[in-house]
């Protein structure tokens, strides 16, 4: 049967859910509806709950780092992003967009002929089923979640990404190898560092490890329950290239003898930097200009030397690899730019500055097959988001949604991070990452998939951050 023409957006926003539920749709309304699409009211139990799951699914990825970063303060009442606005403000103005967006898709489900098949269907029933079972009583109140609720919002996020996957098959999936070629680079870097900041890095290394073994602990306690959730539709990964600089840390810091070069300050550096700073800057860049130097005259591979900067672990010097292109933001500009155009294995044959740093850099192949094959998914993914963007932008043209300010003003965030996080808290955002896909770690599971699964863990995560 198909599903959420746009006789069927009209059935969906006025759902069959109870008379208390609904807004408007003939009905006196006993409370305002907080949103209206081209007249019709949205119920306000499926958009609340819809809200609620956004907020879950921040609160699972970032709830454990604002914990730590601004301990009890009310983040959402902060200005984090400087433009003058709480960022509780700004998370419910991207909420009413990514509401305008839901409803504007299922108003186009039938321009693609977008079903739901029966197994879909009970697959998103059974989700509803475990999500109801998984959550308190407080839980589902807060989120406004009763079975009908958690279905119908479910199937909303399934219809929308239908509708997106058919709009994406417009975009030009054609990607040379010119345009996506990425080169593969090896480097060592050397940070200046102050002795201050070398012991400081020690003790900071001891802290990491005890923090390990302390999540690791907590992790043993989650329970597989949301990993049950059969799939409603399979999610499409966007491949990301991602560079291989996976840097060593410095342990300690071993001093060496005191670099005697009077050499002028580089441009890198200010009059707001400490004299012990300034000192650490010429003596890491006489380090790196030695180094580069009998590189170059000794005729040994360059990984040999990345081999003894890993062994010797001096604080601040650092080797590894990355792959980029031509044309990427990343690593930076000075660094693509002095490997332009170099045949494999060619040494940089100077010295290279760029984020405060100074790089010694290899060129091991000018066209990584791999990275490039990567790459040119990724940029395939773009231009389907693109394309779904723009589609959304010529749809919204069309639609009028609307915003009530007092009774969408009523959903308030009441959860403020705590820290130290407890044991439950670090569990609950130790979830797994992944380029382009949703993947929410609780104490329901770490779940990764569909819009129905991850319905699921995003809400369990509510009960975990502490409803």
């Amino acid at each position: 049967m198909e599903k959420l023409g746009k006789k069927g957006l009209a059935l969906l926003l006025c759902a069959g859910l109870g008379a208390s539920m609904l807004t408007g749709c003939g009905k006196k309304a006993e409370a305002a509806a907080m949103f209206t699409y081209n007249g019709e009211a949205v119920d306000n139990n499926v958009a609340t709950f819809l809200f609620r799951l956004q907020e879950a699914s921040f609160d699972t990825s970032y709830g454990n780092m604002f914990a730590q970063y601004y301990g009890s303060a009310n983040v959402w009442d902060m200005d984090l992003t400087g433009q003058g606005s709480t960022y509780g403000e700004t998370f419910k103005d991207e909420f009413k967009k990514t509401m305008e967006k839901l409803l504007v898709a299922q108003d186009h489900a039938a321009d693609y002929k977008i079903t739901l098949s029966d197994a879909e269907e009970k697959s998103i029933a059974d989700a509803a089923d475990k999500f109801i079972a998984a959550n308190s009583e407080k839980t589902l109140e807060d989120m406004s979640a009763t079975r009908d609720v958690v279905i119908k919002a479910l199937e909303m996020k399934t219809i929308q990404k239908k509708v997106e996957d058919e709009v994406g098959k417009t975009a030009n999936t054609e990607v040379s190898d010119e345009e996506a070629a990425q080169r593969k680079v090896s480097y060592i870097s050397y940070t200046p560092t102050t002795e201050t900041e070398s012991e400081s890095e020690g003790l900071s290394e001891a802290g990491t490890e005890a923090d390990a073994q302390n999540t690791t602990e907590a992790d043993s306690t989650v329970t597989p329950t949301a990993a049950e959730a059969e799939t409603a539709v399979e999610t499409e990964k966007s491949e990301k290239t991602k560079s291989a600089a996976s840097e060593t840390e410095a342990k300690a810091a071993e001093a060496s003898t005191e670099a005697a070069t009077t050499e002028a300050l580089t441009e890198s550096e200010t009059e707001t930097e400490s004299p012990e700073m300034q000192a650490a800057r010429r003596k890491y860049k006489a380090m790196a200009e030695e180094e580069l130097e009998k590189i170059k005259d000794s005729g040994r591979e360059f990984s040999e030397y990345m081999d003894e900067v890993s062994k010797e672990k001096v604080a601040g010097v650092t080797a590894s690899s990355m792959t980029f292109g031509k044309n990427d933001s990343y690593p930076a500009s000075e660094i693509i730019k002095a490997t332009n155009d170099l045949e494999d294995n060619t040494l940089v044959d100077h010295l290279v500055e760029a984020n405060n740093n100074y790089y010694i850099l290899y060129v091991n192949e000018k066209l990584d097959k791999d990275a490039t094959e990567s790459k040119k998914k990724q940029i395939i993914e773009e231009r389907k988001q693109t394309a779904v963007d723009d589609q959304y932008t010529e749809w919204e043209k069309d639609v009028k949604f609307e915003t009530d300010s007092d009774a969408f003003g009523k959903l308030t965030f009441d959860r403020a991070y705590t820290a130290p996080a407890s044991a439950d808290t670090e569990a609950a955002a130790a979830g797994t990452e992944s380029a382009g896909t949703e993947s929410y770690g609780t104490e329901a599971g770490a779940v990764q998939g569909t819009e129905a699964e991850n319905g699921q863990t995003e809400t369990a995560a509510v009960e975990a951050a502490g409803n």
